[in-house]
C-alpha cells in the first residue's frame, strides 16, 4: 500500500506538519517573494530598511518633508500672538475696518455700500493701518 506523503513547513526553526493545501500555498508565497526580491535586485531597487541595525532604524532618520517643522509652527504661533497684541493697540475704527476686511472677508466695495465711505478712502485707510501694524510688529 502506498504511504501517504507528509507535508511540513519550518516555523521558528521547527518542522510543523500541515495539509497539502497549506504546504503548496506557503511555498507558492515564498517563491513569489523570492521572485519579487530578484526583480528588485535586477532593477537596482534599494530599501532603507537595509540600513537598519539593532540600535537604529534609518527609515526613521529620513526627514519628513510633508509635515511642518516645529520651528515654523512656533514662529507662526509667536507671530500670531504679537499680531493680536498689535491689533489691540489700534483704535476701534481701525480694528473694525481690519476685522471686516480680513476676518469677515468683506470687499472694499461691500464696505462702501454698507458705510457710505468711498472705496478709495477705505483702500487708503487699509494701507495706512497695514503700515502701522507692520511698524508695530517690527518693534
Amino acid at each position: 500500500m502506498a504511504e501517504k506523503k507528509k507535508y511540513q513547513i519550518k516555523v521558528q526553526g521547527k518542522l510543523v506538519p500541515v495539509s497539502q493545501e497549506v504546504y503548496l500555498t506557503y511555498y507558492r508565497m515564498r517563491r513569489h517573494e523570492r521572485h519579487l526580491e530578484e526583480k528588485d535586485i535586477a532593477h537596482g531597487v534599494f530599501y532603507y530598511s537595509a540600513l537598519d541595525t539593532e540600535e537604529t532604524n534609518d527609515e526613521d532618520a529620513m526627514p519628513d518633508l510633508v509635515s511642518p517643522r516645529v520651528e515654523d509652527i512656533i514662529t507662526d504661533k509667536l507671530m500670531a500672538e504679537k499680531l493680536h497684541k498689535c491689533l489691540a493697540c489700534l483704535s476701534k475704527d481701525e480694528r473694525d475696518l481690519i476685522y471686516a476686511l480680513y476676518f469677515q472677508r468683506k470687499t472694499q466695495v461691500e464696505l462702501e455700500k454698507e458705510t457710505g465711505i468711498k472705496q478709495q478712502t477705505i483702500s487708503y485707510w487699509e494701507c495706512q493701518i497695514r503700515m502701522k501694524l507692520k511698524k508695530m510688529m517690527e518693534k
